[in-house]
């Protein structure tokens, strides 16, 4: 039995799109037909307001039940939760909202038998088919939700194939499309409805997929690949531990490399992460190397520079901020500001020196050029070749003592007359919706989206959806569908219509087949995920 009535967003009148949550769902499972025994083994959902604005994410893998030929599949699915654990924790983000898939007929069946085994009974879910939605507005060759993502957006879809990646990608087109149309949408459909479930906070299993270091390092990718969950559930223990402890060695050298940013996303699905709680793991860690920095009252130049190399890899340079204007305040005002000291030698003298100069202004060179100001040298550093090179250049080659004075006395000769940076201009241009080329003059009719695609769009019943505060909602009226239409091609109003469509996802982490119809189920010959177009 379906569990979701389809409605559409339409040209003609309807309810505000602005006082409308969607749910945004996306189910990977173990093959294509829910009859033949295949299971749901990741769900996501992303709570978004008309707007645009998210509200809640949720994701996680799930256990199916059964085991999956991937082997790599049955190791990350070992902690994750069975449906019947997740299932109040899932329908709670389904509540009071208009339920989006890209295949919203997959999603159904999918969900539908799950909840069937559980014996949960819903009632009639308002429901938005996101392939259909495209086909009748846009005039493309191409509906893959990465396509029409990519087209909308101007991005690519990030953390693919996971099933959260996958539904902010409906989301990012979604918001698009209700925010920037060239003729404004509304929704014809049921309204909204409460449903039977209380979160119960089951822990979770989320997939990171799709690392790259990026402009903010590696563990920022990572948190931000973790579901946004505004009620996270707890981490499980003996995961966390691991996830510290790896993070702990990981960051001795102040950096983390590829391997090891792979290794920590396998560990924060363990642990059962999300966006807060790994930022909570992150924000401790660079607190408490804060707190032994300060520990002595002053935070050194060397000391900074390993905050701040701790901090760009945690995602977490907000934490020092303060440190860092501090710092940038002092060098602005600093005597030997525009100063490129290179340290030939590294005893601790030469390095106090340098921490000295840097205090005041100067920066650490790392290679010999003619910008460098000033050479220090201990006495294990008398043979290096940099000090031949550097008197060849007309460079200062001091040893530490003398270093010192020279400091000091351009120290105490300096004027003190800082310039601000000149600010960089935003050159930013803005851009108009490239997309726009691609709209229809006109919304397809049932009609006509049966010629072109083989199969009807819904006619869904219509309620108009009004304030909290206002009147009750209005009974369901039927929509009539074009007169052209023969009646046995007209879907049943509360059923969710047919969507004749091939649906192929690349490769997950379990193994997927989407709904295939007709005679093109022979061409499905692997499990891949779902990605209508």
């Amino acid at each position: 039995m379906p569990i979701f009535v389809a409605g559409h967003l339409t040209r003609q009148p309807g309810a505000d799109l602005r006082t409308v949550t969607f749910a945004l769902v996306d189910v990977a499972t173990t093959g294509p037909d829910p009859e033949q025994g295949a299971r749901i083994c990741e769900v996501a959902v992303v709570r978004m307001r008309g707007d645009g604005v998210v509200l809640d994410e949720y994701a996680t893998l799930v256990d199916p039940g059964a085991s999956i030929a991937d082997a790599e599949s049955e190791m990350d699915l070992a902690p994750a939760p069975t449906f019947a654990e997740i299932a109040d924790d899932l329908l709670a983000r389904l509540s009071d909202a208009i339920v989006v898939g890209h295949s919203l007929e997959f999603v159904d069946r999918f969900l539908g038998a799950e909840l069937d085994r559980l014996d949960l009974r819903l009632p009639p879910v308002p429901g938005l088919c996101a392939l259909v939605t495209c086909r009748v507005h846009l005039d493309r060759e191409e509906y893959a939700l990465t396509e029409v993502a990519n087209l909308l957006t101007g991005e690519w879809p990030s953390g693919l194939p996971s099933a959260l990646g996958l539904a902010r990608a409906m989301a990012g087109t979604l918001a698009t499309l209700v925010g920037a149309a060239p003729e404004p949408l509304s929704w014809r459909g049921l309204a909204p409805v409460p449903l039977p479930a209380q979160p119960r906070g089951t822990s979770v299993t989320p997939r990171v997929v799709g690392l790259r270091k990026g402009s903010e390092g590696w563990l920022a990718t990572l948190t931000a690949r973790l579901p946004y969950t505004v009620d996270p559930p707890r981490p499980r223990p003996d995961g966390l531990r691991d996830y510290r402890a790896l993070l702990a060695r990981a960051l001795t050298d102040g950096r983390i490399v590829g391997g090891e940013a792979a290794d920590l996303a396998a560990l924060a699905g363990r642990a059962g992460l999300t966006q807060s709680t790994a930022w909570q793991v992150h924000e401790e860690f660079l607190v408490v190397s804060r707190a032994h920095a300060e520990a002595d009252g002053v935070v050194t130049a060397t000391e900074l520079r390993e905050l701040q190399r701790a901090a760009k890899e945690l995602g977490t340079t907000y934490l020092i901020r303060d440190l860092e204007a501090a710092a940038n305040r002092a060098r602005r005002e600093a005597p030997l500001r525009g100063w490129r000291v290179l340290p030939v030698g590294d005893s601790p003298e030469v390095t106090e020196a340098v921490d000295v100069a840097v205090e005041h202004g100067a920066t650490v060179a790392v290679k010999l050029t003619r910008t460098v100001r000033l050479v220090i040298v201990d006495d294990t550093a008398a043979a290096d070749p940099r000090i031949a090179r550097a008197t060849d250049l007309g460079v200062p080659v001091l040893a530490v003592a003398q270093a010192r004075r020279l400091l000091a006395d351009e120290v105490d000769a300096a004027s003190g007359n800082p310039s601000a940076a000149p600010e960089e201009a935003d050159d930013a241009a803005a851009y108009g919706p490239r997309w726009h080329e691609y709209w229809r003059p006109r919304e397809l009719t049932p009609a006509e989206y049966r010629d072109r695609f083989g199969g009807t769009p819904a006619a869904p019943t219509e309620v108009r959806i009004e304030s909290r505060t206002r009147a009750p909602i209005e009974a369901p009226v039927e929509v009539p569908v074009a007169a052209d239409e023969p009646a046995a091609t007209r879907p049943a109003v509360g059923r969710s219509a047919p969507i004749l469509a091939t649906t192929t996802h690349a490769k997950s982490g379990c193994a997927v087949v989407a709904f295939v119809s007709g005679a093109l189920l022979a061409g499905a010959v692997e499990l891949v995920r779902q990605l209508i177009g």
